[in-house]
């Protein structure tokens, strides 16, 4: 009885998985955030539910795809310029009588030979940059940005830049009016195509056309002359505020990458003159009980050092921006009431901005460095010594002790 009522496994039967291929058709969300996509077109299900903008890569035959994939040279270049300036033209509105030439070659120099560091190293940062002109092919006021910094780059290079003045003159100027209305209405679907012109639009507001250091802030009680610094604190205010749809964002990789590179000074709110060079502690008043709270310094110089600390070059250029976005209004405030130590700590970042060798970066530089000196006058050459070494002679430029 024992025996018949005694409970014994049954053989487990295993059958064999069948053979299956593993969809690579998903979309770019899905994709991202490393979960399966059901590839429902428009947009898959787990988008509509989460309310992110659903993209999928496109065809093979896709005319951008081809475009920006061919070297200029190519047949099948030549084969997609008619397709994708059609496309522009409908986008932009642009008058097609005009020719080509302008916004396709801005759009292949975009993705060519516009360097840009802070998307990281060579092959991704090429990949990169063609997210985002695929973006602007939805989103038209990230479609005058792209073309717009990529024509000022030309601009720079060309003999005679002059001819390239108006196109980008009017495409940054379509560029900032049309983000200025589209980031009224932040959300998933947008926040990517934000992002992507938020950091184009750096280049507008940051880079001066001609040294003239008369023209500095430093000479004026105008809080506009100092826009080019100010409006880049725009670039956080606009991270934080789309936060909660970062796991759909292809920003969000590259952000978090930077941030777990400098979090050490970014995010130390210690008191104190811990982790700050002693002799920026000392021209700013930091003793052992000062606080971010207590003092607009504190944060600055904690920040400036531990970007001291990093290799010199376009290396950093991602923190070394990093820097802007850090800055608050009563640090803003210093700087328009010309207190030294406000101006030393600006002048100590651009002499490392300037050795990131970035065009729109250099003029401005040596423009405020040489202005900042002029101001202070005698009685600081010691404080100024680095950021002038900065932009005479990068590479042995000595940091005081």
């Amino acid at each position: 009885m024992q025996s018949v009522l005694q409970l014994r496994p049954s053989p487990r039967t295993f059958h064999p998985r069948r053979p299956h291929r593993k969809s690579r058709a998903g979309c770019l969300v899905c994709k991202q955030r490393r979960v399966k996509c059901d590839e429902e077109k428009p947009s898959c299900h787990r988008c509509q539910k989460l309310g992110f903008d659903c993209s999928y890569e496109p065809e093979t035959k896709d005319s951008v795809s081809v475009f920006l994939a061919s070297p200029p040279d190519s047949k099948a270049y030549c084969m997609s310029v008619d397709t994708v300036t059609k496309k522009i033209n409908e986008i932009l509105q642009l008058d097609s009588k005009s020719g080509p030439l302008p916004v396709v070659q801005a759009l292949q120099h975009f993705h060519h030979g516009l360097t840009n560091p802070a998307l990281g190293p060579g092959r991704a940062q090429s990949a990169m940059q063609a997210k985002i002109i695929q973006l602007g092919f939805n989103s038209p006021f990230l479609l005058h940005t792209i073309i717009a910094a990529a024509t000022s780059h030309i601009r720079h290079m060309a003999s005679d830049g002059r001819v390239y003045t108006l196109t980008e003159t009017y495409h940054w100027q379509q560029a900032i009016t049309q983000y200025s209305q589209e980031i009224t209405t932040i959300g998933p679907k947008n926040t990517d195509s934000l992002i992507s012109a938020c950091l184009l639009l750096t280049i507008r507001s940051f880079a001066l056309d001609e040294y003239d250091p008369l023209s500095s802030f430093v000479f004026s009680d105008d809080i506009t002359s100092l826009s080019w610094l100010t409006l880049q604190g725009g670039l956080r205010h606009l991270i934080m505020a789309t936060a909660q749809w970062k796991a759909g964002s292809m920003w969000w990789e590259v952000f978090m990458k930077s941030h777990a590179e400098t979090a050490d000074f970014f995010e130390d709110d210690r008191p104190g003159r811990v982790a700050i060079h002693p002799g920026l502690a000392d021209l700013c008043g930091i003793d052992d009980t000062t606080t971010a709270k207590t003092s607009p310094y504190h944060a600055p110089a904690r920040i400036l050092t531990g970007l001291l600390s990093l290799e010199r070059g376009v290396r950093s250029f991602a923190p070394y921006t990093g820097f802007m976005g850090r800055l608050l209004p009563e640090f803003f405030a210093k700087l328009m009431q010309k207190d030294p130590p406000a101006l030393i700590l600006l002048s100590w970042w651009l002499g490392l901005m300037y050795g990131t060798e970035m065009y729109w970066v250099e003029t401005r530089a040596i423009s405020e460095i040489t202005a900042i000196t002029w101001y202070l006058g005698e009685g600081w050459e010691e404080f100024m010594r680095f950021p002038r070494e900065c932009i005479e002679d990068y590479e042995n430029a000595c940091i005081p002790e």
